[in-house]
């Protein structure tokens, strides 16, 4: 899993690397509409190139932790897609929010578009783990994996159900929804044995029934 987890910290990072180089170039002191209009054109470019990455990361590791016996149906991850231009647009359009006020923060917005960056570059290998255990046809199930050293009140709640199976994999929902800045990682379960080490389900519902948890208590959509 760190290795996992690693590899999509640093594919962020380069994420947000373009992002704030792009920021840069634009004239935030000028016409927000202008700086409007070339974010929307940039940021699903800039989610379509980092989240076909993650999304094969996501693949490679859902296959390395495919540990089935030889007899049972062969299965490869299968790759999502990046997030939809509208899905990334509509994150934008939110993030520029500061922009517009009576008093403008540019600063704000690039630290609401690196949340979101964030957030939809990782969506696409989340969405691999998550498809690729409904599509299996060896049954598998998805547990959402704190990794930092805080977890907020709504993974501390997806993270106290355990594993998600068959109709709630196949529904969606809430699962598979991460807020900005999210670490938890989605991670392939078939039995108790394939909990990470150090990671008590028991825990996280006794967390969870004491209120425990920082942060955000509901994602972003």
């Amino acid at each position: 899993m760190r290795q996992f987890r690693l590899a999509n910290q640093s594919l962020v990072l380069l994420a947000q690397r373009d992002l704030e180089e792009f920021w840069r170039s634009l004239n935030t002191q000028g016409n927000p509409l202008l700086v409007k209009a070339a974010l929307l054109e940039f940021f699903p470019e800039l989610l379509t190139v980092y989240g076909d990455t993650a999304a094969l990361l996501g693949a490679d590791w859902y296959d390395e932790l495919r540990d089935v016996a030889p007899s049972a149906a062969s299965f490869r991850a299968v790759m999502a897609s990046p997030p939809p231009t509208v899905q990334a647009q509509a994150a934008a359009r939110w993030a520029l929010g500061p922009l517009f006020a009576d008093e403008p923060d540019p600063v704000q917005v690039l630290a609401n578009l690196r949340g979101a960056s964030q957030r939809l570059v990782l969506q696409s290998g989340r969405d691999t783990v998550w498809d690729s255990a409904r599509r299996d046809p060896v049954r598998s199930g998805v547990a959402r994996v704190p990794t930092g050293a805080k977890t907020c009140k709504w993974c501390t709640m997806l993270a106290s159900r355990g594993a998600v199976f068959g109709s709630e994999l196949a529904a969606g929902g809430e699962g598979n929804r991460y807020h900005d800045d999210c670490d938890c990682v989605p991670t392939i379960i078939r039995s108790k044995g394939d909990f990470p080490e150090g990671h008590s389900v028991k825990e996280f519902q006794r967390l969870f029934a004491l209120g425990s948890g920082v942060g955000r208590d509901i994602p972003t959509d």
